[in-house]
């Protein structure tokens, strides 16, 4: 019986935790679809299309460089940056239908839907995308210029998809988590098997290794 009262009181604090957050949520939401410049909701529609435009484009160009300039570590990077991939696509489909949160503008009538989106909200593939492709290459590539405009880049796909009315900020920062931890994975595996990897790779190949 002493435990009651103990009890009672961390479900009432937890379910007014869970309120404030749903509130304060929504209330983000709100800010940033309806303060959005309008004008410039193309700008946005064509941001946020990158996400998976990148995802394909950015692992070819790096193999093709690789085979061209016959440099093992390139065709390596590409390989990374697809199992990354891999592993984004995997916890985004466990997560999609698992969770199974209604978009926004389907709840709230107070929410503009701009994009086209069909499947769940949580998380947001777009923004899950964005960072692992951003987070892997920025630990590939250590050029602090190409590293400030790739998350400057993924930072502005995040803000679209809150923008464009479509996820909460609950669901975008759950997809940069979703998306940087794919990433960390797929750079620790590569670096812990690099040699194996780059063993390989030469084989029966004139490739270069440049790290």
């Amino acid at each position: 019986m002493f435990l009651l009262p103990h009890l009672a009181f961390l479900l009432i604090l937890t379910t007014t935790l869970f309120e404030t957050f749903a509130n304060l949520d929504l209330a983000t939401l709100q800010l940033l679809n309806g303060s959005r410049a309008t004008d410039l909701d193309f700008v946005l529609l064509t941001l946020t299309v990158t996400a998976y435009g990148l995802g394909a484009m950015v692992p070819l160009c790096l193999y093709l460089a690789g085979h061209f300039r016959k440099i093992a570590s390139l065709k390596l990077k590409a390989y990374q940056y697809v199992f990354a991939m891999g592993l984004n696509i995997l916890f985004i489909g466990l997560l999609k239908y698992t969770v199974d949160r209604p978009r926004p503008y389907v709840t709230h009538d107070t929410i503009e839907q701009i994009a086209e989106a069909s499947s769940t909200s949580f998380p947001s593939g777009h923004t899950a995308y964005a960072f692992t492709s951003a987070v892997v290459l920025v630990l590939m590539f250590r050029n602090p210029t190409l590293r400030g405009l790739i998350l400057t880049w993924a930072l502005l796909v995040a803000y679209s998809r809150l923008a464009l009315g479509v996820h909460y900020p609950s669901d975008v920062l759950g997809s940069m988590l979703l998306g940087s931890t794919a990433a960390f994975l797929s750079t620790y595996a590569f670096r812990k098997h690099r040699e194996q990897f780059y063993t390989l790779l030469k084989r029966g190949r004139n490739l270069k290794i440049v790290r």
